[in-house]
């Protein structure tokens, strides 16, 4: 059925209709409130730090500053950042230990925010055996710290996993030249104890709560013995920067207004996470992480000569990954740190 605005249309010559249409494209072009907004894809693993992103896209924080945000979770961590140094994805969730490996990719990249930190989430496991608490851990007087000795213990290589692993080897006197680091996703850290390929893995929740709820191993150190040695951050890329400033600073707004709301919302929100992401019930919990919000973000990205500076645990990561012959001796943790985006 031919309507209103068709009829006038219909009575309009060729010139005039050709007018009409600039006159609306120059309309849009002046007014982007009106207009597409351009959509802005996000990594994420599976780890609850990462989740203000889901609930930020729920309760309407993006869409109230006119983003479109979509966030995957591509269930392989090296997947991910393979889309994200492809250009697919305009940022990525990751441990900070991570970034530097991206880096030699993409120089334009920055850590623009500190989205959490594994304050007992990250854990080594090894097979289960006796002598385990109420917990499931293994009393620490129970393991016999000296039998690592020739042990596999798997990690996602030339990320954060080795600097938690060789924190690990140092507190419990172990040389970590007398065992075998082999690779191993988060995701797989049960089939590799399953299997043998590992002796010991590194993994997070919910990964930690799978391995444990399937009686195949049990925590013997985590994140809550190394205090802010691991923060996760949100990357983004060069060209997002570059391109999309304004955006990556309403991202970010939205993002931590999420992150207050869950923490004030503790119930509500761990159900909305389960709901959008098809999780069981109760199976969303902030246990062993540490969100940041502002404030922490803000003071974090203040150089100092402790844990709590982020310039202070890159500096760390450089001197590890310095070590191990992955980066140049002259790298610097401004090269790879940028707070401008984040406001008051």
């Amino acid at each position: 059925m031919p309507t209103i605005l068709s009829k006038h249309i219909e009575t309009l010559n060729p010139m005039k209709i050709t007018s009409l249409l600039v006159i609306i494209l120059i309309s849009q072009f002046l007014n982007p409130a009106k207009s597409l907004a351009q959509d802005i894809n996000v990594g994420i693993d599976l780890w609850p730090g990462y989740y203000p992103i889901v609930l930020a896209k729920h309760l309407g924080y993006f869409k109230k500053r006119g983003l479109n945000v979509n966030f995957v979770l591509p269930e392989s961590t090296d997947n991910m950042l393979g889309q994200f140094t492809d250009g697919k994805l305009d940022m990525v969730c990751v441990a900070m230990g991570d970034a530097f490996s991206l880096y030699k990719q993409d120089p334009g990249l920055r850590v623009v925010m500190i989205t959490d930190e594994s304050s007992g989430g990250d854990a080594l496991l090894a097979k289960r055996r006796s002598g385990k608490n109420e917990q499931g851990k293994i009393r620490q007087t129970d393991f016999d710290f000296t039998s690592l000795r020739g042990k596999k213990i798997g990690t996602n290589l030339e990320g954060f996993g080795e600097l938690f692993i060789n924190t690990f080897l140092k507190e419990k006197g172990v040389d970590p030249k007398s065992i075998k680091l082999v690779h191993q996703e988060a995701a797989s850290a049960l089939t590799a104890l399953q299997s043998g390929k590992a002796d010991i893995v590194h993994t997070w929740e919910p990964y930690v709560s799978e391995i444990q709820s399937f009686n195949v191993g049990t925590v013997i150190f985590d994140s809550s013995q190394t205090p802010g040695l691991i923060p996760d951050a949100l990357l983004a890329n060069g060209n997002f920067i570059k391109d999309r400033p304004k955006d990556l600073a309403l991202f970010i707004q939205a993002w931590l207004e999420a992150s207050d709301w869950w923490r004030n919302n503790l119930k509500e929100g761990n159900a909305i996470i389960e709901s959008e992401m098809v999780m069981m019930p109760d199976s969303v919990s902030l246990n062993g992480v540490k969100l940041y919000g502002l404030e922490s973000n803000v003071n974090a990205f203040k150089p100092s000569n402790d844990m709590s500076s982020l310039f202070y645990v890159t500096q760390l990561y450089i001197d590890f990954f310095v070590s191990k012959g992955l980066i140049d001796p002259s790298f610097k943790p401004d090269q790879i740190i940028d707070g401008q985006f984040l406001s008051r």
